[in-house]
């Protein structure tokens, strides 16, 4: 097909993405941090365009505000295409797995000509991905006498130049001659003097990979393995915990793992398979006596809820990376994270205060009426914030899992990230308010309540203590003065201590409905004694 002038035709350069954008103002003021890590997908399409000159800069404009690189097709890159349309290379650049990127890329294209109703197709698009030829690097050290070996294999003779070439038989030949060809920093390759190792945690004949077929079936293998590792492990534990005949299975199935495990291996992998097998046995085997150990002291349900709370703290952890990273939340973090110290500081204050309330709310007392440190008050409301908040970073979690994978629109959006933001901390401050108040009262009325009337002290709760006292009038010939009266003196009360001038006691005998269960009396008109024996609710004459 002729290239039409519209094709040979220099498009302008195209305009920085935000990712871009950072880092072209963070290499123009270092001290403002490395630069925004580059979009790992890269998606390459054919775009038809509708061959007008003022169409296709509409397009092209559009395209290149998002951060899309567009050129004019080559014609080794198109094939005729319908009458009266030009074709443009359009690369996408997206973070996240490669499973849904291409989909997601011409779903961005499609989204977009639709929005602006623009004369442009997708024809064709494809994933890039180049092949990664498998490399070995060998390190220079100075040659030492044969009692030297150790200090060369820990690196303490080396010469600090490396150089890598393609792996293969040859690879250590291939070094020696790049190394001799230049003299690179000052540093002379002497083959008299010097030697060429490769690092213990290096691999001196790495997979030729190729392909990213070929990658994706070794990690494939590799987490076979891995998968190997960890059923030999508990296949183990299951050794200890099994009766009988039945430790048999748990024996066979501890070596599911061995010939992935023998296979990955660097030291066996390019042997037979019966080299491969007796190597992974061995280490599968080594794991599940490691497996025995731990299980002598270990419950089977003990083990699965480790398990579930690691798999959980994994996921929410990952997911909550994925989906905080190059947002708006990382990239201005060095102002968020202190602004926000005073106000979650705050609200926890706040929150450890009503649950203090809601507690002492059961026995009819004001939390001012009673000395609550204040220590005491953070720690109440520790608990359910920080359930609140495992909570909240499991549902962002799945977010930024699915982001991830591109099951959802960008989040890159500001809106989209502010709605989802401001949802989030309502739902946070909810939650721990809900869970902190039920918590209290769930800890006064079952618990505390019930063993007071039963004659049991009740627990300490953060800081607020209930003691059984014996009241009596400091002055016998004088009425006392009681609010919400009368004061028993024959049965034990319950006291939380005193704030101010006037103590407030709790009546366990007093029912528990419309009438107020607790009252009042001066501090100085009245002698408290330490209830000597509660649970026989009964009180010393005097």
């Amino acid at each position: 097909m002729p290239s039409s002038p519209l094709r040979r035709r220099v498009l302008p350069a195209p305009r920085p993405s935000d990712d871009t954008a950072q880092s072209v103002e963070t290499a123009a003021d270092p001290a403002a941090g490395p630069p925004a890590p580059p979009r790992r997908r890269r998606v390459r399409m054919l775009v038809d365009v509708v061959d007008q000159a003022d169409e296709v800069a509409y397009v092209t404009g559009l395209f290149e505000e998002r951060g899309w690189t567009v050129r004019p097709a080559e014609a080794e890159e198109f094939a005729p295409a319908a009458p009266h349309r030009t074709s443009l290379v359009v690369e996408i650049r997206l973070h996240g797995a490669r499973l849904g990127a291409l989909r997601t890329a011409t779903a961005e294209v499609e989204r977009l000509a639709r929005q602006a109703e623009l004369g442009a197709w997708v024809r064709d698009a494809a994933l890039v991905e180049h092949p990664r030829p498998a490399t070995t690097t060998y390190h220079v050290h100075r040659a030492l006498p044969s009692w030297g070996g150790l200090l060369t294999w820990l690196g303490f003779a080396d010469e600090q130049r490396a150089v890598t070439v393609p792996a293969g038989p040859e690879s250590q030949e291939a070094a020696r001659t790049e190394l001799a060809a230049r003299t690179l920093g000052g540093r002379v390759f002497d083959p008299a003097a010097h030697g060429l190792r490769v690092p213990g945690h290096s691999d001196a004949n790495p997979p030729l990979d190729e392909s990213p077929h070929e990658r994706r079936v070794r990690w494939a293998w590799v987490t076979a393995s891995a998968a190997g590792i960890v059923l030999a492990t508990v296949c183990g534990m299951y050794l200890v915990w099994a009766d009988g005949w039945w430790k048999l299975l748990p024996a066979l199935l501890s070596t599911a793992g061995a010939l992935p495990l023998g296979r990955m291996a660097k030291e066996t992998r390019d042997r037979g398979r019966p080299v491969q097998w007796a190597a992974g046995v061995a280490g599968t085997s080594a794991m599940a006596g490691f497996g025995a150990l731990v299980g002598t002291d270990t419950e089977p349900q003990v083990l699965w809820a480790v398990v579930l709370v690691m798999a959980v703290v994994a996921f929410t952890g990952a997911g909550t990376v994925l989906a905080l990273r190059r947002t708006i939340f990382t990239r201005h973090a060095a102002w968020l994270l202190p602004l926000s110290v005073p106000v979650v500081w705050s609200m926890v204050n706040w929150l450890g205060g009503q649950m203090h309330s809601e507690y002492l709310d059961r026995f009819d007392i004001r939390a001012d009426a009673v000395p609550t440190p204040r220590l005491g008050t953070y720690l109440a409301a520790g608990e359910p914030m920080g359930l609140a908040l495992g909570s909240m970073l499991f549902f962002l979690a799945v977010v930024g899992w699915l982001r991830h994978f591109h099951l959802g629109r960008d989040s890159g959006n500001r809106f989209f990230a502010a709605v989802l933001a401001s949802l989030l901390i309502v739902s946070y401050v909810l939650g721990a308010i809900l869970l902190g108040t039920s918590q209290a009262a769930k800890a006064a009325g079952r618990d505390a309540e019930n063993a007071a009337r039963d004659g049991d002290e009740p627990d300490a709760y953060f800081g607020i203590y209930g003691h059984f006292m014996c009241l009596s009038p400091a002055d016998p010939d004088k009425p006392l003065p009681v609010e919400n009266g009368p004061a028993p003196t024959d049965h034990p009360v319950l006291s939380f201590g005193a704030s101010g001038d006037w103590i407030w006691l709790w009546d366990p005998r007093r029912g528990n409905g419309d009438v107020q269960e607790s009252f009042a009396v001066r501090r100085e008109d009245v002698r408290l004694i330490p209830a000597e024996n509660p649970e026989t609710k009964r009180c010393p004459s005097v």
